[in-house]
């Protein structure tokens, strides 16, 4: 009698409904989270020991794919070995890829082989689905632009569990902070940086931030290459003081390029600050490339 006492209590505290939406990145999980309420799980499936470059799912996760309520993910262009599963489904799912007017930034930062090309100007279109993504910059989820396009992707497919007044009153404070950012950053949008291999660009490009000297990821000669010496005088002649550093960044690597660098760590998939929503995450974005940008100036 007391089990079934216990279960009756175990059921009349549970929630009368729940659904779990899964994320394959910490970022959609961000605005996932800010957008439901607490009868929905969310789930991030990318963990933070993982290469989002080199993605292999454990049998788990690839449960977890088949068994959401709801799969947001960016699309197959980018997150190739989700795309078997994901077309497995029975369920809803939804990628930021797939939706109309995504912004993509073509020239992506892992194709280059030569510098030259992969601190270049870069160039932000509205695309539809289906066009060529041969080149395409996967971090989409730095575009507000691309995250608003989502809210309202989720909003229609999963309407039930929305948080209140969600996702307009989102939608308008991603508006206000982005506002915020480029009062904040104006002063600083000539003022040269450097990256290890620009995953910024969707974050940097409508703030108007220079371009950075991007080290590229093949750039794998030593301090006595000529290609080494070609890009630290580059550096010095900017007059480079800032270098945000990637947690994939080879460290040693930018810190003989450049000494005298303030090194500011910021990680773009978030996977350090799991706590943050993501429109606070972004804020704390902004406060990096500030302190970097702007040293003692």
């Amino acid at each position: 009698m007391r089990h079934f006492w216990l279960t009756i209590l175990l059921m009349l505290c549970s929630p009368a409904w729940s659904q779990t939406i899964v994320a394959s990145v910490e970022p959609l999980a961000k605005l996932v989270r800010s957008l439901y309420g607490p009868e929905v799980e969310v789930v991030t499936l990318l963990q933070a020991n993982q290469n989002p470059h080199q993605l292999a799912l454990s049998p788990r996760q690839a449960l977890q794919v088949q068994q959401a309520d709801l799969m947001v993910w960016l699309g197959a262009a980018v997150e190739a070995p989700l795309a078997p599963l994901v077309a497995r489904r029975h369920k809803a799912s939804v990628a930021l890829l797939g939706l109309h007017g995504v912004v993509r930034r073509e020239g992506g930062p892992h194709g280059h082989d030569d510098h030259e090309e992969s601190h270049g100007s870069h160039e932000s279109h509205h695309h539809d689905a289906g066009q060529d993504d041969a080149y395409l910059d996967p971090h989409l989820w730095l575009s507000v632009d691309n995250m608003i396009l989502l809210s309202d992707a989720l909003a229609a497919a999963l309407p039930a569990g929305l948080a209140d007044q969600q996702p307009g009153q989102w939608q308008a404070r991603a508006k206000e902070t982005v506002a915020g950012l480029h009062a904040r950053l104006a002063p600083l949008t000539q003022v040269p940086w450097l990256t290890y291999h620009h995953p910024w660009g969707y974050f940097t490009d409508p703030l108007g931030l220079a371009e950075p000297v991007v080290v590229s990821q093949q750039l794998d000669a030593g301090p006595g290459s000529r290609r080494f010496v070609a890009l630290a005088a580059e550096i010095r002649e900017q007059g480079v003081q800032c270098m945000i550093r990637e947690p994939e960044a080879r460290l040693a690597m930018l810190k003989r390029l450049c000494v005298d660098c303030r090194e500011e760590p910021l990680d773009p998939l978030g996977r350090d600050q799991p706590s943050l929503n993501y429109l606070d995450w972004l804020e704390y974005l902004g406060d990096g490339f500030e302190r970097c940008l702007q040293g003692d100036s």
